[in-house]
């Protein structure tokens, strides 16, 4: 159970860094603690991962000194910021090795190296958190062909994450005392360099996008709904961008909705609902709770709404297994005409050159998600040093700098951290403050 105890205050955290702003702080570790005693216990199976995602792995962890769990959609700038706490090590550590991140040709003595001693993952937060919980990651169970999948043993010291709900997880099972806040991002629908299926482009672009994706003639790139955390956020959007449209459009165009959502109610033949197996999705919108609307202050009970499911639902959509790659490949070989994507991800791409666009929903809809950072109690020993620097480097005007180049943008300054505790009860308490 869990028990929330909001501040109205901002909390001021002991032991403030240097190269923080004021006030925002996360808890630092002893880093001459390195006591036996623990606050968790590894349990459960380990986290599964498909064998074609170790792209996402970097690093050993048998010989790191500095372990990273980080959310898989930041691997657009992570080259980029790890170069860059390569230079920050560097003032101080002659030894640190400024080549150590980057396309270049390895070695092994190279990869002992003081900046390359770093294990990191960027992958779904869902599973990273399963990871840490079990102590293990399995690679390649799902193929048949790899009988004997590879096995990951790793202690994580830092955690981060695009919704607290994961953290709390963790901070239940005695992994997580805190977690604080340091950039954040946003959803975007990727087009074509002209958006030449004219996505968003009528009167209110959120209502004509909303048209737009379930148009049948409009071929989407929609994120995996198993394997992909994203597809949780895009799938609030598009329920969002369902209520925007009955609330602000013309008769017309909320009957031009319901006649849509009436067409993908259940799988059309050849989608990606249709013709998936080994999944227990509710693709009927009418019997999936996503997916129609109850209780609502004035619109009917049971009117079908827009739902990642509806989309998935459609003959011509593509869904995706790694969506960040096959999203601008297709969209570039014309193959779809628009895809879900983070703005940091389109970032990319433009600064790669490649030709595509985007359509924004507002905000009202298209809410921006703010990531947090916790230290893990996994963490041990001299990784301690380590992983503080990192997590100063994080905050930083200079290590937000790196991601406000690939597409993120700075916090507001009103977003809030957790502390997290126990009750007499032991129950958790949640504590909420703004650093």
């Amino acid at each position: 159970m869990f028990k929330f105890n909001q501040l109205s205050t901002a909390i001021a955290l002991a032991g403030a860094l240097s190269l923080l702003p004021a006030g925002a702080v996360l808890a630092s570790p002893d880093d001459d603690d390195d006591s036996d005693e623990k606050s968790y216990v590894l349990q459960g199976n380990c986290a599964q991962l498909p064998a074609d995602r170790t792209t996402e792995f970097h690093g050993n962890p048998a010989t790191s000194n500095l372990n990273l769990a980080m959310a898989g959609n930041q691997w657009v700038v992570f080259d980029h910021f790890m170069q860059a706490f390569n230079e920050l090590r560097a003032t101080t550590d002659p030894e640190v090795d400024l080549t150590a991140i980057g396309n270049q040709p390895r070695t092994f003595a190279g990869l002992q190296n003081k900046g390359a001693d770093y294990f990191i993952e960027l992958i779904p937060p869902g599973q990273e958190r399963n990871q840490i919980k079990s102590g293990c990651m399995l690679l390649g169970n799902e193929d048949d062909r790899n009988f004997l999948p590879t096995s990951i043993q790793v202690d994580f010291d830092v955690f981060t994450s695009t919704n607290f709900p994961l953290m709390r997880d963790l901070a239940a099972n005695g992994f997580v005392t805190e977690a604080v806040p340091y950039i954040r991002n946003q959803l975007t629908l990727m087009t074509d360099e002209s958006n030449s299926s004219g996505i968003g482009t009528g009167v209110d672009g959120t209502i004509d996008a909303t048209l737009d994706l379930l148009d049948p003639s409009i071929r989407v790139s929609e994120v995996d709904h198993i394997n992909e955390g994203v597809h949780r956020g895009i799938n609030n959007m598009y329920r969002r961008m369902d209520e925007y449209t009955r609330l602000n459009g013309t008769a017309a165009e909320v009957a031009a909705l319901d006649t849509l959502l009436a067409a993908v109610a259940t799988p059309q033949p050849g989608s990606p609902a249709a013709t998936r197996t080994g999944v227990t999705t509710d693709f009927n919108l009418a019997t999936n709770v996503q997916c129609h609307y109850t209780g609502h202050a004035s619109i009917a009970d049971g009117t079908l709404r827009m739902c990642e499911f509806a989309i998935l639902n459609k003959a011509n959509t593509h869904e995706t297994r790694v969506h960040h790659v096959e999203t601008p490949s297709r969209i570039l070989a014309g193959d779809s005409d628009v895809g879900p994507v983070w703005v940091s991800e389109l970032q990319l791409a433009v600064n790669n050159g490649d030709a595509v666009g985007g359509f924004q929903p507002i905000d009202a809809v298209n809410k921006p998600v703010v990531y947090s950072v916790a230290f893990l109690a996994t963490m041990r020993g001299k990784h301690k040093r380590l992983a503080r620097q990192w997590v100063d480097f994080l905050h930083s005007p200079e290590g937000v700098q790196v991601y406000v180049d690939g597409g993120f943008t700075a916090l507001t300054g009103t977003e809030q951290g957790e502390r997290y505790s126990f009750d007499a009860d032991g129950n958790l308490v949640i504590e909420q403050f703004t650093p």
